[in-house]
């Protein structure tokens, strides 16, 4: 198998962990990187040394080597920069959130044609744990199915010493909060261990905003949720 020949856009803290693991891949052929940042991009190149380095996203999917885009970078711009790259044939990973609402994620979907469209809240199914427990489940260990439960609790630690990222809490940049940043994880993990088989039919949930107390973690103007509670029947009678 002939290595994936890889462009990854937007090289900050999590685009670095897509460069560490492209590198370390006999599986990727790590071709360009581009970032708006100077910075940004001269620490990619000295880590990763990809063979080129663009300032834009447009110079890197315009790159007619690349065949798969990573899309590293604040939700509000990937849904324009997958449209993109799908109308230039390549496949694409993207971050979490996938877009900032649904309409934007159909948009994506029908844009994809037969291109490989992919996103990060995945894998925790791949997990050796989750892998045990979905052939347990699917083997009819657990018999029919009634509750399914899911917990994540984050401690805020200590205060902040640097400035926190204004987008990961503005609803207008990110499309929500912790809603869309983690509980896409526990989303994804619920349905694929229990075989795609749940189809929810009601919600009833809850969302906070951080308290006071705690204001100095999140950055000024933060909108968004930090905490949510929430209740799902699915076909069948499944909470």
């Amino acid at each position: 198998m002939e290595p994936v020949k890889l462009g990854v856009i937007g090289c900050g803290v999590i685009g670095s962990s897509h460069l560490r693991t492209a590198v370390n891949s006999s599986l990727i052929d790590l071709v360009a990187v581009a970032d708006l940042i100077e910075e940004n991009r001269q620490r990619a190149t000295e880590q990763f040394q990809p063979k080129r380095v663009y300032n834009s996203s447009n110079d890197l999917l315009d790159d007619e080597e690349i065949e798969a885009v990573v899309l590293a970078f604040p939700t509000q711009y990937r849904t324009q920069v997958a449209l993109e790259a799908f109308s230039k044939g390549k496949h694409v990973l993207t971050e979490k959130p996938v877009a900032i609402n649904a309409n934007q994620v159909r948009e994506m979907i029908a844009a994809r044609g037969n291109l490989i469209a992919g996103c990060c809240s995945s894998r925790n199914r791949f997990h050796k744990s989750a892998q045990v427990t979905t052939e347990f489940i699917q083997n009819g260990g657990l018999g029919d199915l009634r509750v399914v439960r899911c917990r994540a609790i984050v401690a805020a630690g200590e205060q902040p010493t640097t400035p926190r990222p204004a987008w990961r809490l503005i609803k207008a940049l990110n499309g929500g909060g912790i809603l869309v940043n983690w509980g896409c994880y526990d989303l994804d993990y619920l349905l694929g261990i229990t075989g795609w088989t749940l189809k929810p039919e009601t919600v009833f949930a809850q969302t906070w905003t951080v308290p006071s107390s705690f204001e100095s973690h999140v950055a000024p103007g933060s909108d968004a949720e930090t905490y949510y509670l929430a209740t799902v029947r699915c076909r069948g009678g499944i909470i």
